[in-house]
């Protein structure tokens, strides 16, 4: 059996196959007849012409003849129901077709014997009308009423003129010539893509289709030339001939593959392309969204830069599910608010399809009422309404992973009618789905906002005790002071200010409380730290008044203005001072050094700062926990809240300021509070020279133990084992 039998064989079966698997389709319309009637007509075509060479009957060769006549009676009339039954050209065309084709049907059923004029006769014709028909095809081109129809019909046309100069070549052996079997690849192609159009609800996806052709053109063409160059070469083909073949276009396959697709994709399909580019760009932007209005704002610019889409609306589920609210629009406004229960058949449908096309939707409509299923025609109308109230072309679902419906995305384009193909819908229900992803991290990151603030809140109300403890105890001591008959009236007077003060003192951490959740205040107006530190003294010695422990104030010479709090500084020094007078016991000594220092930060620059020490005598804090000292509720005492440490450094880091420990397991510990310097206009400049005379007077700058200027972190001085957490009674709970 020669290769030509072969590929007739193979042919037919293929084409009966297309035939079949489109007329067994549910849903059958009249274009799939005509396609089952125009593929049947060329798989007996390349049946008769099979079995005429294999069996060498008369009978078949007159079949193989007259299903050469009639495929022009077919294929007008597929062509015909394809585009349009009522359209007047191609019915003309198609009464045209009878009037030839039947007299040359007539005459070579009664006069066999003139076989090779009646081929000719019957391929002048069929090039004819196949030809006029491609003509008309792309004359409906032109006034297509959408982008993608016009894009279909050409490019079939394209095909369909390419597969119908190639099928020439099935017709050379009725007139005596020999020519490769190339004919027989293009229209099987063609033949393919044609089923494919019609079996889809929707328009031809132009993309794909166009990728699989030319992928299947490209392999078919390679392999006939593999087979066809060793038939020349070795003579009759052999079985290792076509393993040889079968071999080499394995091993060419993907990379034909990789290059042809994208090829035709560039060429014939550049705004496909291009939408595909500006969605996955879109889709790498809402990642990082995390607010529902930053990511409907960043939804429709990237909708709008594409270009595609004249109406977007972006809708999210609100009052408990009750009602779906519009966050975002572009173009014409929709509706502000669709009621769940009303849209109920919409958003039923949605969920369960995650896209919902109009035009598919009115087609299946159409469906449905040919075959008088009114109650289910019903319910697709209201579907149908509610999508064309909001403005849309199609409707995507945003579901999350339990197929909770968050929220839809309407989009349309307005100029043009099926303005998406099925690869451009799969693109949006790709964008779909990352705003729900999105959708979920916001939700989850507001959850743990709320979590952080209910912490907040626990941690507040745990200090608001704590700290209201803090000025009562000022107050008792300075009572108890005041009953004291051997006081002078000076000393009175003092005390009784003090009172006053942390009466005053205790209206104001309530308060910081009740407005926990408002920010700090920006502090506009420098205060003196020295007068701060020198009545934070003065408090710790009227509470420290009846115990063994000595308070040593060493002040640095020199103004010390920072932008702070001064109430702020006094919570700070006052939970420092009572950790560390806990940690002491019945005797030590509580050491407040406050000085100016300068030094150059990482960047070189100078920076000027105030620096307040608070050194103990007490036991000093281990490694373990001064690696989690200012971790809230981290303390060691029974009765602490481990909340003081936590809120003193907040309070320092909302002035620009920050805390450190220096200790050992040693004797002593020393808290370091330090605060940028507030520094008029004119003293910027003479900083530097402040650093080049610092060795000279730096006894009156820094502590002894250092040579130069003090470093910005120091890790020296000890310090103590009460304050490791400022926990207890001594702890600061005032919120910044």
């Amino acid at each position: 059996m020669d290769v030509r039998s072969q590929t007739a064989l193979l042919a037919a079966v293929l084409c009966l196959a297309m035939a079949a698997s489109v007329f067994f389709r549910p849903k059958r319309r009249r274009v799939h007849r005509a396609f089952a009637n125009f593929s049947g007509t060329v798989a007996v075509w390349y049946g008769s012409a099979f079995l005429h060479r294999a069996l060498e009957i008369g009978f078949f060769a007159r079949l193989h003849l007259v299903a050469g006549v009639v495929m022009t009676l077919v294929a007008v009339r597929f062509f015909r129901a394809f585009v349009d039954d009522d359209d007047p050209r191609l019915v003309r065309l198609h009464r045209a077709a009878w009037l030839v084709v039947t007299p040359i049907l007539i005459y070579a059923l009664t006069r066999p014997e003139d076989e090779t004029l009646v081929a000719l006769i019957a391929t002048i014709v069929v090039t004819i009308f196949f030809a006029v028909a491609i003509v008309l095809l792309y004359i409906r081109s032109a006034n297509a009423p959408s982008r993608l129809e016009r894009a279909r019909l050409r490019y079939l046309c394209i095909v369909g003129g390419a597969a119908g100069s190639f099928a020439l070549f099935e017709y050379a052996p009725l007139v005596g010539l020999t020519i490769p079997e190339l004919g027989t690849v293009l229209i099987l192609i063609f033949l393919y893509m044609l089923s494919q159009s019609i079996t889809r609800d929707r328009l031809i996806d132009l993309y794909e289709l166009a990728g699989r052709a030319g992928v299947l053109t490209a392999v078919s063409l390679l392999f006939s030339g593999i087979v066809w160059t060793l038939r020349e070469i070795a003579g009759e083909p052999r079985f290792i001939h076509m393993v040889v073949a079968a071999m080499a276009l394995l091993l060419l396959f993907d990379s034909v593959r990789s290059r042809v697709a994208p090829f035709i994709a560039m060429v014939f399909f550049r705004e496909r392309a291009d939408l595909e580019e500006n969605l996955a760009n879109l889709r790498k932007r809402l990642v990082h969204a995390l607010e529902l209005e930053a990511l409907a704002s960043m939804l429709m610019e990237g909708l709008e830069e594409s270009r595609r889409f004249t109406h977007a609306s972006f809708y999210v589920s609100s009052e408990g599910g009750h009602a779906f609210r519009l966050h975002a629009h572009l173009g014409s406004p929709p509706p502000q608010r669709i009621e769940t229960a009303p849209a109920q058949p919409f958003l039923s449908r949605l969920l369960e399809e995650d896209a919902l096309v109009l035009e598919l939707l009115e087609r299946d409509f159409e469906d449905l009422r040919a075959a008088r299923r009114d109650r289910e025609a019903e319910t697709l109308f209201e579907v149908i309404r509610t999508i064309e109230a909001l403005h849309g072309g199609v409707a995507l679902a945003i579901a999350g992973r339990s197929r909770e419906l968050y929220g839809f995305l309407i989009v349309a384009d307005d100029r043009i009618r099926d303005a998406f193909s099925i690869d451009e819908v799969q693109l949006l229900v790709g964008l779909a789905t990352q705003v729900a992803l999105t959708l979920e991290s916001s939700a989850l990151h507001q959850k743990l906002v709320e979590r952080d603030r209910l912490v907040t809140l626990g941690e507040m109300a745990a200090g608001l005790a704590h700290e209201i403890r803090n000025p009562l105890g000022a107050i008792k001591a300075s009572a108890q002071l005041l009953s004291d008959p051997g006081e002078d009236e000076e000393a009175t007077s003092e005390f009784l200010d003090i009172i006053v003060e942390e009466t005053d003192r205790l209206a104001r951490v309530v308060g910081s409380f009740l407005d926990y959740a408002k920010p700090g205040a920006s502090i506009a107006e420098p205060a003196d730290v020295k007068k701060a530190v020198e009545r934070t003294v003065r408090i710790l010695e009227a509470e420290l008044a009846d115990s063994g422990i000595e308070i040593e104030l060493e002040m640095g010479e020199g103004d010390m203005q920072a932008r702070i709090d001064p109430e702020h500084l006094r919570q700070i020094l006052l939970n420092l001072g009572r950790n560390a007078a806990e940690a002491m016991g019945d005797e030590g000594k509580l050491c407040v050094d406050v000085r100016r220092v300068i030094a150059r930060d990482i960047g070189g620059r100078i920076e000027a700062s105030i620096e307040i020490r608070v050194s103990d005598t007490g036991p000093g804090i281990s490694d373990e926990i001064r690696q989690k000292l200012f971790v809230p509720f981290v303390t060691t005492k029974s009765n602490g809240s481990g909340l003081g440490l936590a809120i003193s450094q907040r309070l320092a880091s909302a002035a620009g300021g920050r805390m450190e420990v220096l200790s050992g397991d040693e004797r002593g510990a020393t808290f370091i509070v330090r605060y940028p310097a507030y520094q008029e206009p004119s003293e910027e400049g003479a900083a530097e020279a402040a650093i080049t005379s610092a060795r000279g007077d730096e006894k009156a700058q820094v502590s002894p133990e250092n040579e130069a200027i003090r470093p910005l972190v120091d890790d020296e001085s000890p310090k103590s084992e009460g304050a490791e957490e400022g926990g207890g009674e001594s702890e600061v709970g005032t919120a910044p």
